[in-house]
């Protein structure tokens, strides 16, 4: 049984090999790339086809976002090197501004409290990106110290705001 997380306008799953083509037009937008951590520019079909296998549960859940059956974007909460877990999403342009990530971030927040005992989560936002800062607000984290990332398509280090959520303590 495949995990669904489902809200009022969207759905997401892990991802799979058939997602390929519609990930790849995602991940045709600079605008989308440039905002993330490993997504190359130009963009990489052989890359693009990798990133679209299922997740290990045990490591998280990620996977395409769709509306209306339209694939609008990716999100996911996934163990990273340190196994500290970390939210990351793009959504495609048209679809900016709907309030999109922070519906489904909302969602898989709460199934990651319910199905892992991970004590907090983290993220990032480019400095230059105050669209996914206030996301991550709206979501609840709080801002901690500054540090640089990697930018793939930028083929650089940028500046990044680094955020956290805890765990809800039970009332």
């Amino acid at each position: 049984m495949m995990t669904r997380l489902i809200t009022e306008r969207l759905m997401m799953r892990r991802a799979q090999p058939a997602d390929a083509d519609a990930f790849h037009t995602l991940v045709s937008h600079f605008d989308v790339v440039r905002m993330t951590a490993s997504w190359p520019w130009p963009a990489d079909r052989t890359f693009t086809a990798s990133r679209c296998t299922p997740c290990d549960p045990a490591t998280g859940m990620a996977g395409p976002v769709f509306h209306h059956g339209e694939l609008v974007g990716a999100m996911g909460i996934m163990t990273r090197a340190e196994g500290r877990p970390e939210l990351g999403y793009m959504f495609a342009p048209d679809h900016w501004g709907k309030g999109f990530a922070t519906e489904m971030g909302q969602k898989l927040i709460t199934h990651i409290w319910a199905y892992y005992d991970w004590d907090t989560i983290r993220a990032t936002a480019f400095e230059d990106n105050p669209a996914s800062v206030r996301v991550l607000i709206k979501l609840g984290f709080a801002e901690t110290a500054p540090t640089m990332g990697r930018c793939a398509a930028r083929d650089g280090d940028f500046p990044l705001r680094s955020f956290v959520l805890p765990r809800p303590t039970k009332p």
